[in-house]
This record gives structure tokens, C-alpha cells and sequence, in this order.
């Protein structure tokens, strides 16, 4: 028994000088936000205006509409996906599912120029679709891999029961298969929300207008094209990227606890 709580005080030392390690950047990073102004330099920040429109606000909304494109199409996909490769027979499937895992393995940076000539010769350049497709497609194959894993750990049992009373692939894929996977679901949804709000790469190199700029891209924006290091203004975007991602990961932090309950009944 001393043994056990002896290595439970190590282990909960050891996550307390993490969890110390990691907050402190992110307090200096709030504490220089509100030097010379405090307050003011959120409501600053706020006010930037380009071409007459709120630059922040502008840049939160483009951020969302990005983020949700995204989810939208890379879940609807890697779901249907998965449900092919685990749950269907067809010719070539494992060879079919290795070359699209290979694509992960590919880093975005190496196909920025054949995207660039793809995006322009479809006439998107510049758009939200041309960053929410891209941003969609370097996503997949992991959300793919992930439910894939999720649903073979499904039995097949419940589908062929299902079969027998008539129903159908896609309604044992909506009404059996998605139903038991919510642990997977809810996983991929927090991973996906993370990568795709603080991806910096693609809206720099795709949104041409300041109008279409991400949220990431305010730190860049405020530190640089003012021709100026105005660290209080710089600081206070930073912080404002980060506060939709910790709320929302505590929204569905409840959601991966529930998921994992319901997730255990699957045998």
C-alpha cells in the first residue's frame, strides 16, 4: 500500500511540474497583454479597422467559417470512409487504405506548389473553400484512421442482425455503427477543431485579402504590418486565438468522459 501511494505522489509531482512548466508562458503571455493599458489593449485590438470593416472580429468570423467547413466535410468522409474499409468487402481495400494513409505522411509545406497551380487553375484562389478543402484534405486520412480503429473494435454481429431485418449498409452505418463510435467521434471533432483553428501555413499562403485572413493570422498582422513591435497588441491577439480552443475543448471534455461510458458496450 505505501508502495502504491508512494507512486501515486510521484506521478501526481511529476504531472504538477508539467502542468507548471506549461502555464507559465501562458501567464507572462496574458501579463505582457495587458501592460501600458490593460483592458485597452484588447478593445484596441478590437477596433483595428481595414477598409472600414473590424479586422479582428472579421478574422474570428473567417476563422469559424473555415473551422466548420472543414469538420463538416473531413467528418462526413472519413465516417463514410472508415465504414467502407472496416465493415465492407471490396477488391484492393488494404492496398486502397495504405496509399491513403501515405498521404499523412506527406508534409503540407511539400504541396504548397502543386495546390497553389490547382487552387488558381479552379479559379479559388483567395476564397474560403480553396482553405477549408486543403485544410480538409490534409485531415482526412488521419480522421480516417482513427475511426477505422474505432469500428473494428465494433462487432460485426450487430450489423448482420440488422441485415437480417432488412436494413441496409448506410442505415447500420447511421443507426448502429455512428451511435457506439461516439468516443472516436468526439476525439476526432476536439483534434480536428485544434489543428484546423491554429493552422497558420495554408490562410497565409491562400487568403490573399486581408478580409479573409484567419484569427492565426493576427499575430502577424498586428505585430508586423504595422510597421511596428507593439508587444501589449501583439500579446492580446494571441490570447484571443487561444480562449475559442480552451473553451471549447472543456465544452467537450464532459462529451469524451460520456463517450467513453457509452463506448464500453460495445461487446
Amino acid at each position: 500500500m505505501n508502495t502504491t501511494k508512494r507512486r501515486n505522489r510521484i506521478i501526481q509531482l511529476c504531472l504538477t511540474i508539467g502542468a507548471v512548466v506549461w502555464i507559465i508562458p501562458v501567464i507572462s503571455a496574458i501579463q505582457v497583454s495587458f501592460q501600458n493599458g490593460g483592458m485597452k489593449n484588447y478593445t484596441d485590438v478590437f477596433a483595428t479597422k481595414i477598409n472600414d470593416i473590424l479586422i479582428l472580429p472579421k478574422m474570428i468570423s473567417n476563422s469559424f467559417a473555415v473551422t466548420g467547413g472543414t469538420i463538416f466535410i473531413v467528418m462526413v468522409s472519413s465516417t463514410l470512409a472508415a465504414y467502407a474499409f472496416s465493415k465492407l468487402e471490396f477488391r484492393g481495400s488494404k492496398v486502397f487504405f495504405v496509399l491513403l494513409l501515405s498521404c499523412y505522411a506527406i508534409p503540407m509545406l511539400c504541396t504548397l506548389i502543386p495546390n497553389s497551380l490547382l487552387i488558381k487553375a479552379l479559379g479559388l484562389r483567395g476564397s474560403y473553400l480553396s482553405m477549408i478543402l486543403l485544410l480538409a484534405t490534409a485531415n482526412i486520412p488521419l480522421a480516417i484512421l482513427i475511426f477505422k480503429g474505432n469500428f473494428d473494435s465494433v462487432s460485426s454481429s450487430y450489423l448482420e442482425a440488422a441485415r437480417m431485418d432488412g436494413c441496409t449498409d448506410f442505415k447500420g452505418f447511421l443507426y448502429i455503427i455512428l451511435p457506439m463510435s461516439k468516443p472516436a467521434i468526439v476525439n476526432v471533432l476536439v483534434v480536428l477543431f485544434i489543428q484546423v483553428w491554429n493552422d497558420f501555413q495554408i490562410p497565409l499562403v491562400f487568403s490573399t485579402n486581408p478580409e479573409k485572413y484567419t484569427l492565426t493570422l493576427a499575430p502577424t498582422f498586428f505585430g508586423l504590418t504595422q510597421n511596428r513591435l507593439d508587444l501589449p497588441h501583439l500579446y492580446a491577439s494571441i490570447v484571443i486565438i487561444a480562449i475559442p480552443v480552451v473553451v471549447f475543448y472543456i465544452i467537450m471534455q464532459d462529451k469524451i468522459v460520456e463517450g467513453m461510458s457509452i463506448g464500453g458496450l460495445k461487446e
